[in-house]
C-alpha cells in the first residue's frame, strides 16, 4: 500500500511550512498565514481521512527500524520521546541561559516542532506510521540544513559572512533576475554596495520615469526555499522507497535546480508587476503571492518526479491488515 494520496499531504505541509516562513521573515500578514494554514491542515486532514481503517497493528516504522539495530523496541519507545524531551530542555536552556534571549525565531520553532514530533512519535493510530516517519524525518533534516550548517557557516565566515552572503546572492539571484527582466522589456539594473549602509543587493527598475528600487535579502535568495525543499524530499523518498540510490540523489539535485529557478521566477515576476503598477504592487506581490508561485512551482516538480520514480523504484509496501474473522459467515 502506497502513501494514500501523497502529493497532497506534501502540498498541505508545503502550505503550513510556507506561512510559518513567511511569518519569521516578516513578509505577509496575519490573515494570510491563518489562511494558509487552515487550507494545508484542510488538505492534510483529508489526506488521512481518505485512508483504509486498520484491523490488526502495522510494522514498525522506518525510524523504530534504523535504531532496533542497536537497541531493543522497548528501549527504542523510552528513548524517542526522551530524546526529543531532552532536546527541548537542552534547547531552551541554551537559548535562555547561554544566548540570553527569550524570543521565539525560525530555528527555534524548527528543533521545538522536532523535539515535538520525538515526543509524539508513539502516539496516534499505528496505520499512520509512515507520516509520523516523514514528519520526524522532515524535521531532523530541517534541524540539521537551518541549526547544524548554517550555524556553522555563520561561526566560520565570522565578521565575512555579511560580505560572503551578498557576493553569493548578488551573483546567484540579483543578475539573474535581472537579465530574466530585460529580456521581457522592463529596464531594471542589478547593485552591490558593500560599503554602505543597509541592504547591500539592490535591483532598480523603472516605473512611469521614475527609478524605484528593492532590497535583496536573505530571505528572496531561495536559501531558505532550498533548505526545506532539501528536507522534505529527502524525508519523503526515504519513507516512501526506504532507500537512497543515483536516481534518487540525480531527482534530489534537480529538485535543488528548480527551486533556484522557481525562485528566479518568483522574483522575476515581483519586479515586472512593480514596473508595471510601481511599488505597493510589487510589495503585495513578494508579501502574499510570491511564496504561493513558489509552492505552485515545486508541487509539480515533486508530483512528476514521484511519478518518475514509482516506475523505476520499487515502492515500500507496508502489510496489509488482516481481514476481521470475527463475524460469523452466513
Amino acid at each position: 500500500m502506497r502513501i494514500a494520496r501523497e502529493w497532497l499531504l506534501l502540498l498541505g505541509s508545503l502550505l503550513v511550512i510556507a506561512a510559518f516562513y513567511n511569518h519569521y521573515l516578516g513578509h505577509s500578514a496575519y490573515l494570510v498565514e491563518m489562511v494558509l494554514i487552515a487550507a494545508g491542515v484542510a488538505i492534510a486532514t483529508y489526506t488521512l481521512r481518505t485512508m483504509p481503517g486498520e484491523a490488526q497493528k502495522m510494522e514498525d516504522g522506518l525510524l523504530v527500524k534504523a535504531l532496533s539495530r542497536y537497541l531493543t523496541k522497548r528501549q527504542c519507545a523510552a528513548l524517542i520521546p526522551l530524546v526529543g524531551f531532552l532536546l527541548i530542555l537542552g534547547w531552551s536552556a541554551w537559548k535562555l541561559f547561554i544566548v540570553g534571549e527569550s524570543n521565539l525565531r525560525m530555528n527555534d520553532f524548527i528543533v521545538t516542532l522536532f523535539g515535538l514530533s520525538l515526543v509524539l512519535y508513539y502516539q496516534g493510530p499505528s496505520r499512520l506510521v509512515l507520516q509520523k516517519d516523514f514528519a520526524v524525518l522532515y524535521l531532523m533534516f530541517l534541524t540539521f540544513v537551518f541549526v547544524v550548517i548554517w550555524g556553522t557557516y555563520t561561526l566560520v565566515t565570522g565578521e565575512s559572512y555579511y560580505r560572503v552572503t551578498a557576493y553569493s546572492e548578488y551573483y546567484f539571484i540579483t543578475i539573474p533576475v535581472v537579465k530574466m527582466v530585460n529580456l521581457f522589456g522592463v529596464a531594471a539594473y542589478a547593485e552591490l554596495d558593500l560599503d554602505g549602509f543597509g541592504l547591500s543587493n539592490t535591483i532598480s527598475y523603472e516605473y512611469h520615469d521614475r527609478l524605484l528600487r528593492v532590497g535583496i535579502g536573505s530571505g528572496c535568495s531561495g536559501l531558505y526555499s532550498a533548505g526545506m525543499f532539501f528536507s522534505a524530499f529527502l524525508a519523503f523518498v526515504l519513507v516512501r522507497y526506504h532507500r537512497v540510490d543515483w536516481r534518487i540523489l540525480s531527482a534530489l539535485a534537480f529538485g535543488l535546480f528548480m527551486t533556484w529557478v522557481a525562485n528566479i521566477i518568483r522574483m522575476t515576476i515581483t519586479i515586472m508587476v512593480g514596473s508595471a503598477y510601481g511599488h505597493p504592487a510589487l510589495a503585495f506581490v513578494h508579501s502574499y503571492l510570491g511564496i504561493l508561485i513558489f509552492v505552485g512551482c515545486v508541487t509539480v516538480f515533486w508530483y512528476l518526479t514521484v511519478r518518475w520514480l514509482d516506475r523505476r523504484e520499487e515502492v515500500f509496501a507496508p502489510p496489509s491488515p488482516a481481514p476481521n474473522r470475527s463475524g460469523s459467515e452466513g
